[in-house]
Formats: C-alpha cells, sequence, structure tokens
C-alpha cells in the first residue's frame, strides 16, 4: 500500500471505491471547457475517472480514519464501497479505530460510520471509535427540513445513529485534533467543512476532503462542481488552499483526484502543477 510517513505520523490512503465523473453532471457550469482540455483522460463513453479515498493515520499513539467513503449500502448513481477490504488489507480491524474524523457530512464521507445490522438497524461499524465533527457542519444537517429530505438518507443512517452514542467529540473551526493534527477550516463545499492539517518533526501534510475534486482546479479554481453549496466561497477556499500547500510546502492528499491522491503542488514558471508520488 502507499504508506508515507509526515515525521512520526504513519499515513496510509485506503481506497473505497472507483468512480466515473460525467462532467455535465458534476461541472455544469464548465463541462464543455473540462472536456475539452482534458478529454485525453476521458473513456470511450466520455466518463473521466476519481476515486474515494480515505486516510488511515497513527497519531500521537492512536489509529484514526478521516472519512469513512460512502459504505456498502446501495445509494443512487454511487458503487459500494470497499473500505472494509482495504482495511483489512492494511492489517486494521475496525475495533482497532480509535477516532473518526469526518471532513464534511456527505454521502461519500460518512458512508461506513455504521452499517445495516441482523435486525436492519444501523450498527456502528467502529466499534471503538470517537467521531468527530465540526459543531456548525452537524448543525447545518441535522437540521429536520433535511433529515427529512429523502436525498439525505445517508444522515438518517450513517451520522443521526452516533447522536445518542456518547462518542461525539465536536470541534469548532481551527482547532488542535492531538499534537501533530489540526484542523484546518475549508468552507464552501458545505458550510463546515474542513481540511486536516498534518506537522510533524518539520514535516508538513494536508488530507483536502473536498476542498479539491480534480487536478483541473489547480488551473481553475472557480470550476466549482454542482455538490458546493457556496461556489464562491468554494473557489476562493481552493485558491487560497493550493498557494499555501505550495508555500509551506505540504504534502497534498486528495480523497478525490486518482488514487491515492498524494503528491506535491509546486509552481512552474507561475502555473500551479502536481507531481504525483
Amino acid at each position: 500500500m502507499n504508506k508515507v510517513t509526515i515525521g512520526s505520523v504513519e499515513v496510509t490512503p485506503l481506497l473505497d471505491t472507483r468512480l466515473l465523473m460525467y462532467p455535465p453532471m458534476f461541472l455544469p457550469d464548465h463541462a464543455e471547457e473540462f472536456v475539452a482540455e482534458y478529454k485525453h483522460q476521458a473513456d470511450e463513453r466520455g466518463l473521466f475517472p476519481m476515486a474515494i479515498t480515505c486516510f488511515l493515520l497513527r497519531s500521537a499513539g492512536k489509529t484514526i480514519l478521516v472519512d469513512s467513503g460512502v459504505g456498502r449500502r446501495r445509494r443512487p448513481n454511487m458503487p459500494i464501497g470497499h473500505l472494509n477490504d482495504s482495511l483489512a488489507e492494511a492489517g486494521v480491524e475496525p475495533g482497532d479505530i480509535d477516532i473518526v474524523l469526518n471532513t464534511h457530512m456527505h454521502v461519500d464521507h460518512v458512508g461506513w460510520n455504521t452499517i445495516e445490522g441482523a435486525d436492519g438497524a444501523a450498527e456502528i461499524f467502529f466499534p471503538k471509535a470517537r467521531f468527530w465533527f465540526q459543531q456548525n457542519e452537524w448543525d447545518y444537517w441535522m437540521q429536520p427540513e433535511r433529515l427529512n429530505d429523502p436525498g439525505n438518507a445517508h444522515l438518517v443512517e450513517c451520522v443521526e445513529p452516533l447522536r445518542d452514542s456518547g462518542r461525539i467529540t465536536f470541534a469548532e473551526g481551527e482547532q488542535a485534533i492531538d499534537e501533530h493534527l489540526t484542523y484546518v477550516p475549508t468552507p464552501g463545499h458545505t458550510p463546515g467543512h474542513v481540511a486536516i492539517g498534518i506537522v510533524s518533526q518539520g514535516e508538513r501534510a494536508v488530507i483536502v476532503g473536498d476542498a479539491s475534486h480534480h487536478p483541473a482546479q489547480l488551473l481553475h479554481p472557480d470550476w466549482s462542481p454542482s455538490f458546493d453549496i457556496d461556489p464562491v466561497v468554494s473557489a476562493r477556499t481552493r485558491q487560497r488552499l493550493f498557494d499555501w500547500a505550495i508555500d509551506d510546502q505540504r504534502l497534498w492528499m486528495a480523497g478525490h483526484w486518482e488514487h491515492p491522491g498524494m503528491g506535491r503542488l509546486m509552481r512552474l514558471d507561475g502555473t500551479r502543477t502536481f507531481r504525483a508520488l
């Protein structure tokens, strides 16, 4: 597996599933431009590769999972996730996970928080874990009108069952998670969306969640996907995050870029580019 170390922090990207992106649905305002520029990446149907990658961290004596993928329930327009298999390949049992950090509460980031038990009820998949959420993200999605929206079934199945579990930790904005990990507010995709900053022994990285979905945004940070709740704010967030990662020499880890989604952002002749590990 593509394991890397950031000082004393070990990071392993875990593939939940691969995706195929249809530009008119994903980037409706820029689909033609995207296809013209990146058509060499498309398959014969005009679909483009993406991934749902979660990141397993070993930091300060804890085993931490950043995002939990789409899960194994059937979802519209989504493949079934296989994070359980990737965890097993990494030698990790669900009971080994101490903390789950959900960067936000979209379906493909909270899906393995629970599974469907034998009686059909939601059963927490990581039996010993604490689940960390940004308070404003929780407050936004846990409103009755959103919980009652049929398009948000994942909230009822994968997030709400945690409410009375006694295992939720709420964070506020930029906050330390442990001595090496810090929440980095990256709003726009959702109100409480966060990235995870890593600093250890002089080395730095950032796990970006859905602040960026595709390397095309390095050149076009204003290409906001249809799932961004505030596309103007998300574009500003991307611009800031790209430049910060370059200037701070942070290893870049993006869960929707082609797996494993890790590498270095840099400027060549004034243009941002990505060099994969």
